[in-house]
């Protein structure tokens, strides 16, 4: 069976508290669920940290699985597993690297999250430059990401097309839908209970809960959220409660949100939960009726908590934004309401004030986000909706959370993450041992830099110890330095050198010699320019 090493970043973990952050939260969530749901057998790591060992790493994700270390000066090996897997959608440099093993050894697949980025979408157009194979993939966690990238990869395509006076190229892996997985609330009866008396929120009161980070330039703007929330709590008899589960970007933004909800939704009462604690952030699903999510971020690129809210049971109120769009099915498991964006060539001042770095991302983000047109009305009418009909809460949770257990647990996902790891390495088999997948290669520095030397004249190089020198004494005079004038880890075969330098008087190798076999040659050669460099020896041409 195919199975993934798995790219492993330590420093997104400090002291097992990983980085509040999407990527690292969805890092940490997929490895915690490949140990419990893959396929028996061993986990493979890459890691970045070439001092990441097996103990380093049960620490932070404890496992009986057999752990299988690959560092980065042992890449080859992985061609057993068969799969390398970068949880972000950084390939291109995996890519290089794999070139000069073959690009056949082993197939890469790498996985979104936001894509909004300069970074993210850079790293989707270099996906046509490196050598990305088809036995390759970009897992997409929506269908509004993959016609994104789809997208980006066309336009830079018929850009290189301008470039080379050529056809424009295909798109060169595979770009599957996956989606992101969730583990199931293990919500009980009593965390409803506990939640709600803490809170003073009585049984015909109705909980609309929001959860993620509180900011208005990176998740959602207040604006809509507290309209569609104010015009239902005027529609409605029942008592309606906002619980803004999350935590705010700043204190700025705590004033801000606050504000906003006093002016448009005067009527109706705020919790602020800091939902970062697993209990706490429980306890809000548990006693919540109703999720609202109006997002209108471009970094929303799929979206795991109205996946969570329906797991837990609560009907979806959300906007028909990206990942959205396939989580939370309109009038089943909730409600969607649409959203607009200006047409385009509208926003071209915006893209021309991040290219030249006048507005960081933050910025950018931000003022996008205010240029999304929320249907807060058909948001008001479905909370006033869901408010007076708790038999529809109920049907609507109810759908949701099979739906949720059906398609995002995850098991399901990583048995999806399997299946394409197998489709992978059948078409890599498939292919052969074509021309284009033979080794090439990485780019040798004496080679690429050759010109900057004195040109070489002659047949071969002749060296020799430098006269007048004890040059055993001198090795150890010169090992002897700092660290910063001398790299500690001396050529290996330095001495030895001299030794066979004292007995025979000199050396000479042919360029052809060389040439032939510069494997055979290779330690020698460094040793004798390492030495060349330090005075010891002398390298002539002859």
């Amino acid at each position: 069976m195919s199975r993934a090493a798995i790219l492993y970043d330590s420093r997104g973990f400090d002291a097992g508290r990983e980085r509040l952050t999407g990527l690292a939260m969805a890092s940490a969530g997929f490895l915690r669920a490949y140990l419990d749901h893959a396929q028996p057998g061993p986990l493979w790591l890459h890691p970045t940290d070439e001092s990441t060992d097996t103990d380093a790493f049960r620490s932070r994700f404890p496992t009986e699985r057999t752990i299988e270390v690959v560092h980065r000066l042992e890449t080859r090996r992985l061609a057993e597993p068969g799969t390398l897997f970068v949880p972000g959608p950084v390939l291109a440099p995996f890519a290089w690297r794999r070139r000069a093993i073959g690009d056949a050894a082993y197939s890469l697949t790498g996985v979104t999250h936001t894509m909004s980025s300069a970074r993210a979408l850079d790293a989707v157009r270099d996906l046509l430059v490196a050598p990305t194979r088809p036995w390759d993939a970009l897992i997409c966690a929506s269908r509004a990401i993959r016609d994104l990238v789809e997208g980006v990869l066309d336009r830079h395509a018929e850009h290189l097309a301008e470039r080379t006076s050529s056809a424009p190229m295909g798109i060169p892996l595979q770009l599957p839908v996956i989606p992101l997985g969730i583990d199931l609330p293990e919500i009980q009866a009593e965390d409803r209970a506990r939640f709600r008396a803490e809170h003073g929120l009585s049984d015909d009161t109705v909980a609309v809960l929001y959860l993620g980070r509180l900011s208005a330039h990176a998740k959602a703007h207040p604006l809509p959220m507290f309209r569609a929330l104010g015009r239902a709590a005027s529609r409605t008899q029942k008592s309606i409660v906002a619980v803004l589960a999350g935590w705010y970007h700043d204190d700025e933004t705590r004033i801000a949100f606050e504000a906003t909800a006093v002016a448009l939704a005067p009527t109706v009462r705020v919790i602020a939960v800091d939902a970062r604690p697993p209990a706490v952030k429980r306890g809000a699903l548990a006693g919540a009726d109703v999720f609202l999510s109006l997002s209108d971020n471009l970094q929303e690129s799929f979206g795991l908590t109205p996946v969570e809210a329906m797991a837990a049971g609560l009907p979806c109120v959300v906007t028909d934004w990206d990942g959205y769009r396939d989580t939370v099915l309109d009038g089943e498991t909730g409600f969607r309401v649409s959203t607009a964006l200006p047409p385009a060539g509208i926003g071209a001042d915006l893209a021309w004030r991040r290219l030249l770095g006048v507005d960081d991302e933050s910025v950018f983000h931000a003022l996008t986000s205010e240029a999304v047109a929320v249907d807060t009305e058909a948001a008001a009418e479905a909370l006033a909706r869901l408010a007076d009909d708790p038999a529809l809460r109920r049907r609507m949770g109810a759908a949701g959370q099979a739906r949720a257990r059906a398609t995002y647990a995850w098991p399901g996902v990583i048995a999806a993450y399997e299946t394409l790891w197998i489709e992978l390495a059948e078409r890599r088999a498939a292919a052969g041992r074509s021309i284009a997948a033979e080794p090439s290669r990485a780019p040798d520095p004496f080679a690429t830099f050759a010109g900057f030397a004195t040109p070489v004249s002659g047949r071969g190089l002749r060296i020799q110890t430098t006269g007048g020198l004890d040059a055993m004494v001198e090795l150890a005079r010169v090992a002897a330095l700092p660290k910063a004038v001398i790299d500690p880890r001396l050529p290996t075969d330095a001495a030895a050198l001299l030794e066979r330098l004292a007995l025979q008087g000199s050396l000479t190798l042919s360029g052809d010699q060389i040439s032939a076999q510069p494997g055979t040659y290779r330690a020698l050669l460094r040793a004798a320019f390492w030495l060349a460099h330090a005075g010891i020896v002398q390298i002539r041409s002859y």
